[in-house]
């Protein structure tokens, strides 16, 4: 990429180097003063005008490197990284501008460039970012656009993540994306709510190939009423439970779905009361209803084998 005509990196460097002396020596003069809150709010006005200015020194040797914008600088950052997980901190120091983030974003929603953070991810840290490919990717692209319709829509996040998932359907949204549309940081108990109302809401509680957070509509049709009254006793006994399988200790994004068992069999008289209730992950609930001849399915999710819903 060609530099802009007329900037020399070395005389921007210098620039900086100039910025970066007067922010020592405000510094320093702060730690000259006897301090207190008056004179400490005063100091640091005057080093937050230094940063800015420092930010925009180190956009002049961007500049002059011919790196036009700090979205550009990123992807740029990005690319000579593909797989490796990098700190936010390294995109805001090679963006030199205030608002990166949204600028990652920009790259994600409007170029499909697939970046992921920690807040999807599990395997690396919160604050960390990775270029998965090097080649934007459209499918994504279109998601992102999609994404951006139902987050401007005038409706509640609820609404909004509903819309998404059925435009999308049976796709997955990662947590990323629904946080994104629905506003709200609750965005969870919204698809929990979803779910209560008869979508039929698949997570990696049962779907393992899903990472935790994300979620997707299988089907755009609602389970029946009767379901809908035991989808939220469901979700007792799994927060009960700790989304743990009671038997063998696993627990979602270990290669297994969770499923609700009956431990006296309905045929037998068992109902849908509390201590009859135990979380099982599918291997070994498939166990159990080996010994029985019965096939294995989330028993308060399956309408025709399951009694009417009582709470005790």
């Amino acid at each position: 990429m060609a530099a802009e005509a007329g900037m020399d990196p070395a005389m921007a460097l210098t620039d900086v180097m100039v910025t970066a002396r007067r922010y020592l020596k405000a510094i320093e003069q702060t730690q000259d003063t006897e301090l207190d809150q008056d004179s400490w709010l005063d100091s640091a006005a005057e080093i937050g005008v230094l940063s800015g200015e420092m930010r925009e020194a180190l956009s002049r040797v961007n500049r002059a490197f011919g790196i036009k914008s700090g979205r550009d600088a990123i992807l740029l950052y990005l690319r000579k990284h593909v797989g490796q997980s990098v700190p936010a901190d390294a995109l805001a120091g090679v963006a030199c501008i205030a608002e990166w983030a949204r600028r990652v974003r920009e790259l994600r929603v409007e170029y499909g460039w697939p970046i992921e953070s920690g807040i999807t991810r599990d395997d690396m840290p919160h604050d960390h970012y990775v270029l998965t490919a090097d080649q934007p990717d459209e499918e994504l692209a279109e998601r992102w656009r999609l994404a951006k319709y139902a987050r401007g829509l005038k409706a509640g996040g609820k609404i909004k993540m509903l819309t998404y998932l059925q435009t999308i359907s049976p796709q997955p949204a990662d947590k990323d994306l629904l946080s994104y549309i629905a506003g709200i940081k609750s965005y969870a108990r919204r698809i929990r709510e979803l779910e209560e109302e008869g979508w039929q809401v698949v997570s990696s509680i049962d779907d393992p190939t899903l990472p935790p957070g994300s979620y997707r509509l299988p089907t755009l049709d609602k389970r029946p009423p009767r379901v809908r009254e035991a989808i939220k006793l469901r979700y007792e006994i799994l927060e009960r439970d700790n989304k743990t399988c009671q038997d063998c200790g696993r627990i979602p994004g270990q290669g297994v779905s969770l499923q609700v068992h009956h431990i006296l069999p309905v045929h037998q008289g068992g109902m849908n009361d509390r201590d009859n209730l135990v979380t099982l992950c599918s291997e070994c609930h498939g166990g159990r209803h080996a010994l029985m001849g019965s096939s294995v399915e989330d028993e308060l999710l399956n309408p025709d084998r399951e009694p009417d819903v009582h709470t005790h």
